[in-house]
């Protein structure tokens, strides 16, 4: 069996697994794995139906990259426009409460590029 095949099959049984359970964590852990772009052997369908799942998991999903402080996905997250500033804000309390620096970084420079930061007036 060549390297291929063998990344076929393993994409195939992760699908398969995506589909079948009916456990959260593992489903977005699934989803997370088959979706991005250096896995070139994931079928249509599953790249679709992945891609449902995070949009409506955008929260969870994201929470985990933050986990993980895996940069390079959430970065690929967010070029999807899936969240908002609300979100966004959310990410940044998770990334602080989870004492995950480099994520918290990241984020708040992309809320800078997104939104700005705005000084607040304090004045009576």
């Amino acid at each position: 069996m060549s390297v291929k095949e063998s990344m076929d099959k393993e994409q195939e049984f992760l699908y398969e697994k995506f589909k079948s359970t009916g456990q959260e964590k593992v489903k977005l852990s699934c989803a997370l794995e088959g979706f991005f772009p250096e896995k070139e052997e994931t079928s249509e369908e599953a790249k679709n139906a992945y891609s449902q799942y995070l949009k409506r998991r955008i929260r969870p999903a994201m929470e985990e990259l933050i986990r993980q402080e895996n940069i390079c996905e959430m970065e690929q997250l967010a070029g999807m426009d899936w969240f908002g500033r609300n979100e966004l804000e959310s990410f940044i309390r998770t990334a602080r409460k989870e004492q995950k620096l480099e994520s918290l970084v990241w984020l708040m420079k992309l809320k800078d590029s997104k939104y700005g930061y705005t000084d607040r007036d304090f004045t009576l």
